[in-house]
C-alpha cells in the first residue's frame, strides 16, 4: 500500500501561480512516480532494434534528429515529471480540472524541449502522455490507491474525459481555427476522423492496456532480456496502433496495408523470441527507414508501457 499522504502545507508546499517552477521538495512518491516515466523515456529510446525509429543502430526514417538529440531532450523534460507528480498528489479539486493545470507544466516541458534541440520536436507527444500518467499516479497516491496500470488509466479517462470533443470535434467546427496553423493532430481529424492521441488518452490508452503492457510482460515471463521485451511490445503495438505519425508522412492506406501487416507478420514469427522473427523485425527497420515510415506514436506508448509497468511495481 502506498504510505499515507499528510496533505499539510508545509510538506507540499504552495505554488506561484501553480506552475510549479521553482519547487524541489518534492513528495518522495512524485519522486518514485517521475523516476518511473525517465525510465520509460530512456527505455524506449535505447531498445533495439526498432523500426523506423531511432535507436543505438540508426535514426530510424529521420533526418533531423538522432540518438544523442533524444538524450538532450529527456533530460531537458525529465523534471517536469516530478513536477506533474506532485500536481496530481496537491490537486483536491475534479478530475477534470487537473487537465489545464497540468499542461501550463506541459508547456514549460515543450519550451525546454525546444530549448534542448535547437527547434526540433522529439517528444512532444510522449510529453503529454508521460506527463497525464505521472499526475494520474499522483493523485491516485492523494486517494491513497495503488498505481495499478487499470487504476492510473481509469484516472486518465477522468481528467481527460471529453477532450475529442471540446478540441477536436466542437473546436475544428468553429471557423476560428482558420485564423492559426492547425498541429498534425488536427489536420488529420479534419482530414481522416482520426482523433490521434486525445482519442487514445480519453478511453483509457486501450493499446497499452490490452497490447503493449501484455506483450511486454510476457515476453519478460518468457525471459527474453528487457531490450527484447520492450521490442516485442513495440512490434505489438504497431500491429495494431492508428499510428498518426505513420499517416502524416503517407497516408491510412500504407498503415493498413502495410505497417499492420508487417507488425503482425513479426509477432506471428515470434518477434523477438525466435530467429525469424527478429530477422523480420530487421527486415521492417529497413523497409520502415527507405520508405520513410515512423511509427513515433507507437514509440510513445512503449514508453507510457514501460512506465506503467515500473509503477505496478511500486504497488506489489
Amino acid at each position: 500500500m502506498p504510505q499515507k499522504i499528510i496533505l499539510q502545507k508545509k510538506e507540499i508546499g504552495l505554488f506561484n501561480n501553480n506552475i510549479y517552477s521553482s519547487y524541489s521538495g518534492f513528495h518522495p512518491l512524485a519522486v518514485n512516480i517521475g523516476e518511473a516515466a525517465i525510465k520509460g523515456i530512456l527505455l524506449e529510446l535505447s531498445c533495439t532494434p526498432k523500426p523506423g525509429l531511432v535507436d543505438r543502430l540508426n535514426n530510424g526514417a529521420n533526418l533531423d534528429m538522432n540518438f544523442t538529440t533524444f538524450i538532450l531532450s529527456s533530460s531537458a523534460i525529465s523534471y517536469g515529471m516530478y513536477q506533474c507528480a506532485q500536481l496530481g498528489i496537491d490537486f483536491s479539486g475534479k478530475a477534470d480540472a487537473l487537465l489545464p493545470e497540468f499542461r501550463r507544466i506541459g508547456l514549460d516541458m515543450e519550451r525546454k524541449m525546444f530549448k534542448a534541440t535547437g527547434g526540433i520536436n522529439t517528444q512532444k507527444g510522449l510529453i503529454f502522455l508521460e506527463g497525464l500518467v505521472c499526475v494520474s499516479a499522483g493523485s491516485l497516491i492523494r486517494k491513497e490507491q495503488k498505481l495499478t496500470p487499470e487504476n492510473i488509466c481509469q484516472r486518465i479517462k477522468e481528467i481527460t474525459r471529453g477532450i475529442v470533443d471540446r478540441e477536436l470535434k466542437t473546436f475544428l467546427n468553429h471557423l476560428t481555427y482558420r485564423n492559426r496553423k492547425l498541429t498534425t493532430g488536427e489536420r488529420l481529424f479534419l482530414k481522416y476522423g482520426i482523433t490521434g492521441v486525445r482519442g487514445e488518452v480519453e478511453e483509457g490508452l486501450p493499446t497499452v492496456r490490452e497490447s503493449g503492457l501484455p506483450a511486454l510482460q510476457t515476453a519478460l515471463k518468457q525471459g527474453l532480456s528487457l531490450n527484447d521485451a520492450l521490442v516485442q511490445a513495440l512490434i505489438s503495438i504497431i500491429a495494431v496502433l492508428e499510428d498518426t505519425n505513420v499517416i502524416a508522412r503517407s497516408s491510412p492506406e500504407i498503415l493498413s496495408r502495410i505497417v499492420h501487416p508487417m507488425a503482425n507478420k513479426a509477432v506471428q514469427l515470434g518477434g523477438m523470441s525466435t530467429t525469424a522473427g527478429r530477422k523480420k523485425i530487421i527486415a521492417i527497420d529497413r523497409y520502415f527507414i527507405r520508405n520513410n515510415i515512423n511509427p513515433g506514436g507507437s514509440a510513445d506508448l512503449l514508453a507510457v508501457t514501460a512506465t506503467l509497468y515500473y509503477l505496478s511495481l511500486l504497488s506489489s
